[in-house]
Parts: C-alpha cells; sequence; structure tokens
C-alpha cells in the first residue's frame, strides 16, 4: 500500500509516519506500507492525475488531504466511495464540525475519514506580555488590543537585535491566507454568499478583514518574506506572540525558564472567530490495494492511535472522544473547548481548493508590495476584486 502525505511535522514527517507504520504493521503483519512525502502545491498539482496516470507514475492507494478537497475529488472521480466499500462505516465517533466536509456534497455517502485537526489560537509568552500589560488576556481580546500591545512590546524590545513582536507561522515566511479568515469572518464577511451564487471577496467588509491581518506586516509587527532559520521565536525570546493551528504541546510546555498561555484569535467584531483545518484520509479509485487501505484508515480513527498521532504532530484527534481526553492531558490546552466553540471550516465543495489558491497568489502580491514599499489599500482592492471575478466565473462554472 502507498500512502501519500503532506510534510506537516516539517523533516520529522516521515519519523513520525514510519513510527505510525511500524505499529500497523505490527497489529497486520505482512502488509507492506509505503509512504510518500509531498508539500500542499505539489500534492494539489498531481491528485488530479490520479484518475489517468502515466504508465511511470506511483499510483497511491491512500492519500491525505484538506477537508474541503473532498467535494472536487468525488467529483472528479478520484476518490473512492467509502460506505461501498464498507456500509458499517460511521462517523459518528468524529467531531461534529468534521463529518459534513467527508461527504460527497447532495449525499450521505463518506467518501474521505477525518485524520486529524487543528484550529488557530494565540499563544503568548507570560513573562515578555508582563513587562507591557496587566491584563494580558483582557487586552488581547480584541484585535485593536493586539496592536497596541504589538506596539508597546515593539518598544520595550527596541534594543533585541531580530525582535519582532508576532512569530510568523508561515513556514515560507509569507502572508497565511488562514490567518486571514477569521479577520474576515470576525468583520462579517465570508469567501461566498449564503447561497453559495455568489462571493463576497469583493466586499468593503472582506477587504478590511485582510486588511487587518496585513497590518501585522505593514507596522513591521510580524516578519516576512525573510529566510526562516534567520527568524527569532518566541522559545528564542526574539518574539513574544504567535498566532497559530497548532496546540504546542511539546514545543511549548516543558520548556525550562519558558511559560506560554493560550486564548483564542482575539476579535474583529462581536465575537472570536477560529478558524479550523481538517485533514482527512482519501483511498483512491484507482488504488491497487483497497483492502489494506481501507484497514489503515479504520485503524488511524481508533482513539489511541489518533492520540498518539496528534502529540507527535502537535495537531488534535478528530474523534470526540479522543479529543476530550487530549486537551484534559494539560491545563493550558483546556482553552480549546471555548474556541472549537466558535470555530469555522472551509466549505467543502467543488471550487474551495481553487478560490484558496487565488488568494494566496493575492496575499503573496501584498507580502511582496509591502517588502517593496509598495502597498497601497487601492492595490489589495484591486487584487481582491480581480479575484472575485475568478470566483464568480468558478460559480458559473460548478454548483455545489
Amino acid at each position: 500500500m502507498l500512502l501519500w502525505v503532506m510534510p506537516d511535522a516539517g523533516s520529522h514527517t516521515k519519523t513520525d509516519y514510519k513510527k505510525l507504520v511500524e505499529r500497523f504493521q505490527k497489529e497486520h503483519p505482512g502488509t507492506d506500507v509505503q509512504v510518500s512525502v509531498y508539500t500542499r502545491n505539489i500534492l494539489w498539482k498531481k491528485i488530479f492525475t490520479l484518475k489517468n496516470p502515466a504508465s511511470h507514475e506511483t499510483i497511491p492507494d491512500v492519500v491525505q488531504i484538506p477537508h474541503y478537497w473532498t467535494a472536487l475529488l468525488t467529483r472528479a472521480g478520484v476518490a473512492e466511495n467509502l460506505s461501498k466499500l464498507d456500509p458499517a462505516i460511521s462517523l459518528l465517533p468524529c467531531l461534529e464540525p468534521l463529518r459534513p466536509h467527508c461527504y460527497r456534497p447532495g449525499t450521505k455517502d463518506i467518501y474521505s475519514c477525518p485524520w486529524w485537526f487543528d484550529i488557530s489560537a494565540l499563544h503568548y509568552r507570560a513573562d515578555h506580555l508582563k513587562q507591557v500589560s496587566t491584563n494580558p488576556q483582557e487586552e488581547l481580546s480584541t484585535w485593536d488590543g493586539l496592536l497596541d500591545i504589538c506596539a508597546r512590546l515593539q518598544k520595550h524590545f527596541a534594543g533585541t537585535d531580530g525582535y519582532f513582536p508576532m512569530q510568523n507561522s508561515d513556514w515560507r515566511g509569507s502572508l497565511s491566507t488562514r490567518s486571514a479568515f477569521m479577520e474576515i469572518w470576525g468583520r462579517g464577511a465570508d469567501l461566498l454568499t449564503e447561497d453559495l451564487r455568489d462571493t463576497q471577496i469583493n466586499s468593503a467588509a472582506f477587504k478590511q478583514g485582510v486588511k487587518d491581518y496585513i497590518t501585522l506586516a505593514l507596522k513591521n509587527y510580524m516578519p516576512i518574506l525573510r529566510e526562516r532559520g534567520s527568524l527569532g521565536t518566541m522559545l528564542t525570546g526574539k518574539a513574544s506572540m504567535l498566532i497559530s493551528r497548532k496546540q504546542g504541546v511539546s514545543s511549548f510546555e516543558g520548556k525550562k525558564g519558558v511559560h506560554v498561555h493560550t486564548v483564542p484569535v482575539p476579535r474583529t467584531g462581536e465575537k472570536a472567530q477560529a478558524y479550523l483545518s481538517g485533514m482527512n484520509l482519501m483511498i483512491n479509485t484507482v488504488g491497487q490495494d483497497k483492502e489494506t487501505a481501507l484497514k489503515f484508515i479504520k485503524w488511524c480513527a481508533r482513539p489511541d492511535n489518533q492520540i498518539s498521532y496528534a502529540k507527535m504532530m502537535e495537531v488534535f484527534p478528530a474523534v470526540a472522544e479522543s479529543f476530550e481526553n487530549f486537551i484534559s492531558s494539560s491545563p493550558r490546552l483546556h482553552i480549546y473547548r471555548q474556541i472549537l466553540a466558535s470555530s469555522r471550516t472551509l466549505p467543502n465543495i467543488t471550487i474551495t481548493g481553487t478560490v484558496v489558491e487565488i488568494l494566496n497568489k493575492v496575499l503573496a502580491v501584498s507580502a511582496t508590495q509591502i517588502v517593496e514599499g509598495r502597498f497601497t489599500q487601492a492595490s489589495l482592492d484591486a487584487e481582491l476584486d480581480h479575484a472575485a471575478k475568478e470566483v464568480q466565473y468558478l460559480l458559473s462554472l460548478y454548483k455545489g
């Protein structure tokens, strides 16, 4: 069986999956499982060749996908109908927000299963914030409060070389679409209208939400487009805060002299909005070993395996029982019960993956303009207006 995954643990991904596969093979002697790791961009391009692979191409049996790819891949005939492979398969043990993203839209047929998820939160160093705020949790409840604290931190640590108030969580050092959605949602905007017939990307509220997030880079509170190895982190003392979807158990807990608090991402509107991203497993329709593939997916859904891998990845288990047990293991993680209740996901419809790629390009252009000192609100508006036209065209082609 060949498994395609993304490098979610960076350089540790292969090591983590090796441990996982060894446990699976111990329970299923004689199975052969090979793992290939691809970046999200490369996987996005390769996945469209799965239905009609060239003679020299390897064919995966199981593929890890973002939850919102499910609709597109079922429409393309790439994802296998798991309900037909095993009519007894069920999503009831999974957390409720993850379930809608496993079906072919308009049906109750399951085409992918939740593997794990991550969810956005703000982490901050208690010792740093103590220097500039008497009540950081209260001030960090709003986006304006966050920007105000960033300004104070920037002034307080002015003598620290390479310091930025906010650590950039994007591995490319760019602007993250996933971080922008929370500010967009807080402003009352969304990718699409409720009836899915139009986009809100060109609305004033959407543009303001993007600007809220971009302000971190505009005011030099967060570094962008710099070599990752040259950037400071919270743990090195060259950053004080981090908006991240990883829970950070191994990164933050047990580090001598570093006490990290976790709170919801500051709100731009009346209430905080958290970005939840699920990772699912699907079986390739032309895969050669569907029997082992199904065994593997069901094995991954087991509560003990969910917790084990979530710990390695610094993410969260998708099974409700495992999630509750996991967050109960650390006082800092209790806040995620509240964060989960305010979470939102991208819709599981055909065009979502393409729309995200379009917005990634908009933010990439903005990042370059900021670094070169030529960013303006007008330039951002023009990029978003152009993106809206692309999305409107996609909506005219695809429904659901």
